[in-house]
């Protein structure tokens, strides 16, 4: 078997991001990641008691045991011309040492998610905070996802109004991140934006109203991942939001690049030299 190595790599430059909030952030992704996994283990029930287990072992210097995990949020959507489906996505955690607050959302795990995610049609966003400027675009995947799970999602936040929040995803799990942030905002939550991996979610519209909210928002972006390219420039004028923290680690294969776990979560304790040379360990100690 070939052994996975780097094409490509270049340091990680955190700019004006706290790598520290990205280690909690991306630990919390991966646990969320590896929920999913555990969702389907047991036969995908539409009630499931899920287990926080970190299957990440780059990020082993957290534990669950320091924080409460809330009601799994769920989305039923409908991919464009499928069925409607029913999916856990992500939920609200709780440090016990500061009480400090995450909203999680894991990233694309089934063949409906992926379906979701090349769903580009530029689609009418119907903004949650007061006096929006008409004519708000995104694209139509994410969004639908997103309206899926919206409703339960607003009670959980309504429980913690006026609270500061972090809020984190990856992947498509950032689209949605991305997109409940104005919800927080119009639930008078002070929130933080750390994101990883993150596709470009609208039009220039929903990146002015979304740049007009003033959250302080970082997206962590290996260069050589397709994903934060997308949608691409045929689909419309799509733009990212926020600060842009950017590494290199070209593992040759998009999935392994695109890995939350042993490319993101590695380059995130590893930003002078992010190849991870131990890539293959990783991914099987994921996989246990």
């Amino acid at each position: 078997m070939t052994l996975t190595t780097c094409r490509t790599s270049q340091p990680l430059s955190f700019g004006d991001s706290s790598q520290q909030t990205f280690k909690v952030c991306t630990f919390l992704v991966n646990v969320l990641s590896h929920m999913y996994d555990q969702w389907v283990k047991a036969g995908s029930p539409l009630n499931f008691d899920w287990r926080p287990e970190n299957a990440c072992p780059i990020t082993n210097d957290f534990k669950v045991e320091d924080y409460n995990f809330g009601q799994l949020i769920w989305s039923t959507f409908t991919p464009e011309f499928k069925k409607p489906v029913t999916e856990p996505f992500g939920c609200l955690v709780k440090s016990k040492t500061d009480g400090s607050l995450f909203l999680v959302f894991r990233g694309s795990k089934s063949f409906d998610d992926f379906s979701a995610d090349v769903e580009f049609k530029p689609v009418v966003y119907s903004a949650p905070t007061p006096n929006p400027p008409p004519g708000i675009f995104v694209a139509r995947g994410w969004y639908a996802v997103f309206n899926g799970l919206v409703e339960a999602l607003d009670a959980q936040l309504k429980t913690i109004s006026g609270r500061p929040l972090t809020i984190t995803g990856h992947s498509l799990g950032s689209a949605l991140a991305t997109l409940a942030v104005p919800l927080a905002v119009s639930n008078n939550i002070a929130a933080l934006h750390y994101n990883s991996a993150s596709p470009k979610v609208g039009l220039q519209s929903f990146r002015d109203y979304y740049e007009n909210l003033k959250v302080e928002t970082f997206r962590l972006v290996n260069t050589a991942d397709t994903v934060p390219n997308l949608p691409p420039q045929s689909s419309g004028d799509y733009l990212h939001v926020g600060n842009e923290a950017s590494f290199n680690a070209d593992y040759g294969d998009e999935k392994k690049t695109h890995n939350p776990c042993c490319s993101y979560a590695y380059a995130i304790y590893n930003p002078k030299v992010p190849c991870n040379q131990n890539f293959d360990t990783c991914a099987t100690s994921q996989d246990s």
